[in-house]
């Protein structure tokens, strides 16, 4: 009973945080275009913290919670590597991408589209990017209602319809201002809970900490670096550089918490220092991964629980109260952290790109519309991802299979458009997304090569094109 008041309770404060978002910011007497930016870059008024904070609950979903440790306990710590590669690809965001980005735009897509492309390519563009981040986000939101499943012995659907209809009401109630505010708590509950998962872990064990620590290190559990297996250090470092520009740089969702920032100096240190917060993150929660694997070197496996759903079957029948209403918040809060800020992000896609010049006066109908079509399309893909194993390198996966594409042609109109002089068009844009596909189809069939190698594929096919056409095509039509 306390476990589920605990969880209400956390409820109760993010709709406050909403209301109060609303309250201070929205305010119905200014014109339509300032609650439009209001709405999707909270009057670009975000602090540093805000900022920050915002940035890593995003991308801190409950596949960290859940599939982080699942990952320790099958392996060992060798996911961090794509985090060191984060530090590179995030200053790089920070010098090159975010100067190209503030202060021109509501969404990333409309500031590529805004120099040379026609409407048709900046809609295909933002097309591909939206339904690329529905299936991610919808993996996360999976992910995230195990455990709600779980604790309250509900369906796995019926979990999923629950989070979807809350995360749609307090986002739609505050919107970008009210989604960041939420996202700090959030980031807060979270790694409260993982820090309480290293207490609570040994003492149902009946071992130190440092003993269970000590049994998985020497079993190679917390291996980061093994010198015989150097190439899983220089695959996952070196691919976390382009992955991770991939999916902070040139998606809407992070980029968004960036021009929302103050100034364009706090943009550029709040994606710089959140990857070190990233890999601290990262860290506490491979080191649940190894205690839960300790754990079982001592008692039996439970018969037919599968590794991702593991920490969430050890929390509902080992937890005592009130950590397990914690624990229950943590795996709410990440998800629901990460769902709010993707309905904005695209909600913001859709008002943008992918139905523009719609009457702006009847915005606040076409906000509920929209972020409601968002809401049931994710419901929809996680519905559909609860049939599939090993969800932590499916939702990562997904986002390598465009990324590449949508870091070529951000390049190409923001970085390097007098080298490759290619119009954004519908059938540039498409042929890009092909010979990108084309790419991460050699890369995993031929090649069988590492997935965090796609967005270089990817991006090296599709810029291919777009210098192929832009610099021997163009010319040989002339």
């Amino acid at each position: 009973m306390l476990d589920s008041i605990i969880t209400l309770l956390y409820l109760i404060v993010i709709f406050i945080l909403a209301i109060f978002s609303k309250r201070s910011k929205v305010n119905f007497n200014k014109s339509n275009k300032e609650i439009v930016t209001d709405q999707y870059l909270a009057s670009k008024n975000l602090t540093l913290i805000e900022s920050m904070g915002s940035l890593i609950a995003t991308e801190v979903s409950a596949l960290t919670f859940l599939g982080i440790p699942a990952f320790a306990f099958s392996k060992d710590f060798s996911f961090v590597h794509i985090y060191f590669g984060a530090i590179i690809g995030r200053l790089i965001i920070a010098r090159i991408i975010v100067p190209k980005i503030y202060d021109k735009g509501i969404t990333l897509y409309q500031i590529m589209a805004k120099e040379n492309s026609t409407q048709k390519g900046e809609m295909l563009t933002a097309l591909i990017y939206s339904i690329s981040k529905l299936l991610a986000v919808g993996v996360r939101l999976y992910a995230g209602s195990i455990l709600v499943a779980e604790f309250f012995h509900l369906n796995i659907i019926v979990a999923l319809v629950i989070i979807t209809t809350i995360t749609f009401f307090y986002t739609l109630i505050g919107g970008l201002k009210a989604v960041v505010r939420t996202d700090l708590l959030q980031t807060c509950l979270f790694i409260s809970g993982g820090i309480a998962a290293h207490f609570v872990i040994p003492e149902i064990s009946e071992q130190s900490w440092e003993s269970m620590i000590g049994l998985a290190h020497e079993n190679g559990k917390t291996a980061i670096f093994v010198l015989d297996r150097w190439q899983e250090f220089f695959i996952g470092v070196f691919g976390g550089i382009l992955f991770d520009m991939c999916t902070h740089g040139v998606d809407q969702d992070f980029t968004q918490r960036l021009m929302g920032a103050k100034t364009e100096k706090i943009a550029q240190q709040s994606i710089f220092f959140s990857s070190f917060f990233s890999i601290i993150v990262g860290l506490l929660f491979l080191s649940v991964g190894a205690l839960l694997w300790s754990h079982f070197q001592f008692f039996n496996l439970p018969e037919g629980v599968k590794a991702d759903r593991l920490f969430a079957w050890f929390i509902t029948e080992h937890f005592p109260t009130p950590v397990k209403g914690l624990m229950l918040a943590g795996v709410l809060a990440a998800t629901m952290s990460t769902l709010d800020s993707t309905i904005n992000a695209l909600s913001s896609v859709l008002w943008s790109d992918l139905w523009p010049n719609r009457d702006i006066t009847k915005i606040r109908s076409y906000l509920r519309t929209d972020t409601l079509i968002i809401s049931i399309l994710l419901l929809i893909v996680a519905i559909i991802s609860s049939q599939s194993e090993g969800i932590l390198i499916l939702g990562l996966k997904i986002a390598s299979w465009t990324g590449g594409a949508l870091a070529a042609l951000f390049f190409s109109q923001l970085v390097w458009p007098n080298f490759l002089r290619t119009e954004m068009n519908s059938v540039n844009v498409l042929l890009t997304w092909v010979f990108n596909l084309s790419g991460v189809a050699l890369n995993t069939f031929l090649v069988n090569g590492p997935w965090q190698w796609n967005v270089y594929y990817g991006m090296i096919f599709g810029t291919s094109y777009l210098f192929l056409r832009g610099r021997i095509f163009n010319k040989l039509l002339s």
